[in-house]
């Protein structure tokens, strides 16, 4: 004998999480330097080190934390 489950529907989505939309509400976090380094907010509820290369896209474009979705943005500042 077979089982079929099937998820039911839920408005944040089948595991009832609304983390992308929590994450969006986030500013983008403005980084002096051309590297952003992300954690997850560190210890156990983290999650292993990121580095996030900004040189590497467009200038003022946005880099995203490939584990929490955070994003980070080289602060152009003038001297």
């Amino acid at each position: 004998m077979h089982y079929l489950f099937v998820w039911p529907q839920f408005e944040d989505g089948p595991f009832r999480s609304n983390a992308e939309d929590l994450v969006a509400k986030v500013d983008v976090i403005e980084v002096e330097g051309m590297t952003a380094v992300c954690n997850g907010g560190g210890g156990a509820l983290g999650h292993p080190i990121e580095y996030i290369q900004l040189n590497t896209v467009t200038p003022g474009e946005i880099g995203e934390c490939k584990y929490c979705g955070l994003r980070f943005v080289h602060a152009h500042k003038h001297h």
